[in-house]
């Protein structure tokens, strides 16, 4: 039964949008632009996006698909009437957060509260066992309340393509590896583009604890498919999640190192420590899949030349609420219960053999329809 239990869980893997921590390099500066009293910050938006997405707000580390794994979340029973082999992911944020420094200032740090919306969706159709294809697109929008006139403009969306392969080493144990290819947009007139291969490997000590372990390598240019023309990216992530009773807590830790060359944006490489703590619990029980959650976010960046937007620390303070629901492919799963069905005849088959008369006598006196007087008229001792 833990087999079972087990394997739908990592087939759970496949399909998590990893909606709420997502992840992505580009710390997103003012282009060599410092914070004084006679450089206008207001100018440098115009040269790079706005500091305010730091990397595991766009590019992902797991942890979406991890946290399905300990809560499943909302799956609507007509959803069994689509295609056994097609599996989407669909989850939206809305949340507020303290931010201590949203500039990412080396010294002097201003502080803000933020308003974020942000909707993700995955949708993925299996190709062959446990290899998928899939698409994923998400959009971030914050709204400031004092620096709104620097950081509102931008709207950043992510639109991808990618391919996932599935490898079970144990009945807790699973790797996955995932090649995407992705457009990003993050403000006008600038054009990102990222090749994203990463594995994955997971751990389950129990259904209701989980270890993971993810590597990310970000290849960024300026067109689609151009590979890395202006930087190279390696992410590093560790995480745990544990569920007790309604309440999910999730743990992460990511080491970004940024390698930049002068024709990236901004142009100045440098390596950010960006851990997470959170805590989650339903909202109500008429509502499946809605959470409320706090999160806890400290930021760490250094070697950055004390350039303005990709320096200094800031502390995240997020509190909201989580709306999911997914579908997983049910393929590998039906085809598991036919295995287990022909694997339950061919163990019966032997008795059957031993003894093919008995079989048949018992078949015709239990035939529906054929009372045993007339069996026994037509064998008579």
């Amino acid at each position: 039964m833990y087999r079972d239990i087990s394997y739908k869980h990592n087939q759970n893997l496949i399909i998590m949008l990893a909606a709420i921590s997502i992840s992505m390099n580009s710390q997103l500066v003012f282009a060599e632009t410092t914070v004084s009293d006679n450089v206008s910050i207001a100018q440098a938006t115009h040269l790079a996006p706005v500091p305010n997405i730091i990397p595991t707000d766009v590019t992902n580390i797991g942890i979406g698909r991890e946290r399905s794994l300990v809560d499943p979340g909302w799956r609507y029973h007509v959803l069994n009437k689509l295609p056994e082999r097609l599996w989407f992911s669909m989850s939206t944020e809305v949340s507020q957060r303290l931010d201590t420094n949203v500039l990412f200032t080396y010294s002097h740090p201003k502080a803000d509260y933020a308003f974020r919306v942000l909707p993700n969706i995955f949708l993925g159709y299996d190709l062959w066992k446990r290899s998928s294809i899939y698409t994923n697109y998400f959009v971030i929008k914050d709204l400031f309340a004092s620096q709104g006139g620097l950081l509102n403009f931008p709207t950043t969306q992510s639109l991808s393509l990618g391919f996932r392969q599935e490898f079970p080493i144990t009945q807790r144990t699973n790797i996955q590896l995932d090649f995407q290819a992705r457009e990003l947009w993050q403000t006008a007139n600038i054009r990102q583009a990222d090749l994203l291969p990463s594995i994955l490997v997971t751990h389950m000590f129990t259904p209701r604890m989980l270890v993971f372990g993810n590597s990310v390598l970000q290849l960024r240019g300026s067109d689609y498919f151009c590979g890395p023309q202006r930087e190279i990216d390696p992410f590093y992530t560790l995480g745990l999640v544990y569920r007790k009773g309604q309440w999910v807590f999730t743990a992460t830790q990511t080491l970004v190192n940024n390698y930049r060359r002068r024709n990236a944006i901004p142009p100045v490489g440098n390596v950010s420590l960006i851990g997470d703590l959170e805590v989650s619990h339903p909202i109500h029980r008429k509502i499946p899949g809605l959470v409320g959650f706090v999160r806890a976010e400290p930021i760490y960046n250094w070697r950055s030349q004390k350039v303005a937007g990709i320096s200094g620390f800031d502390f995240r303070l997020f509190g909201g609420l989580r709306f999911s629901m997914n579908k997983p492919s049910y393929s590998p799963s039906i085809n598991q219960l036919k295995r287990q069905l022909i694997e339950s005849e061919s163990q019966n088959l032997p008795n059957s053999k031993e003894d093919p008369n008995a079989n048949n006598q018992s078949n015709n006196d239990n035939s529906p329809g054929l009372r045993p007087e007339i069996s026994q008229s037509k064998n008579p001792v």
